[in-house]
């Protein structure tokens, strides 16, 4: 059973959807409105416009506006456990898109879950992380098992509690393929 919600917060229940979107059964909560109206956030394309920018499925949203450098972490882990997009919520396709720290295997993956290609092309676009060429973030194209989970110590106290990092081709179920890695010019040009 979920802890007790605040008065300002309410329990939102997660469940599959009629439209064959796979969501589990998970609860979490979440602050209920914006500007005094409630605020939703279903999966899918186009986004919801907040402030000037498009609303990432699992960002939270606080009483005040977007927390845009947050991670709603259940949505994200449900993100990661059924193959889902971080910033639609829809199901990802046979491959997805993963942010690394460095263009090689056995990099960390730095964005919370896989992502569509036209939503890591939003992506890249708004958010000023990933979108900083300062940052010198590289992107590739990954199947579900590219992706791999090690539990281990995290640099941030928001950072989820295991890190994701890219499994080398030759571990995965199709070792003989060529893996790409991109840069962020060449993922803006759609390269």
């Amino acid at each position: 059973m979920p802890a007790e919600a605040r008065p300002e917060q309410r329990v939102v229940y997660l469940r599959d959807r009629d439209d064959g979107q796979r969501m589990k059964d998970v609860v979490y909560v979440h602050p209920p409105s914006y500007k005094g109206a409630e605020f939703p956030n279903p999966a899918g394309l186009p986004r919801p416009v907040v402030a000037g920018l498009p609303f990432p499925w699992v960002t939270p949203m606080g009483t005040s506006g977007p927390l845009f450098r947050e991670v709603e972490r259940v949505k994200a882990e449900l993100c990661r456990r059924l193959w889902g997009c971080q910033v639609c919520g829809n199901d990802l396709d046979t491959t997805a898109w993963v942010a690394l720290e460095r263009p090689e295997e056995g990099s960390p993956v730095i964005t919370s879950s896989a992502i569509h290609r036209t939503c890591l092309r939003l992506a890249v676009r708004h958010c000023p992380v990933l979108g900083n060429a300062a940052n010198g973030y590289t992107f590739t194209e990954v199947f579900e098992d590219d992706i791999a989970t090690a539990a281990g110590e995290h640099n941030h106290e928001r950072a989820p509690k295991a890190r994701w990092y890219l499994r080398p081709v030759a571990e995965t179920s199709q070792p003989d393929r060529p893996r790409a890695f991109l840069s962020l010019p060449q993922v803006l040009d759609g390269s």
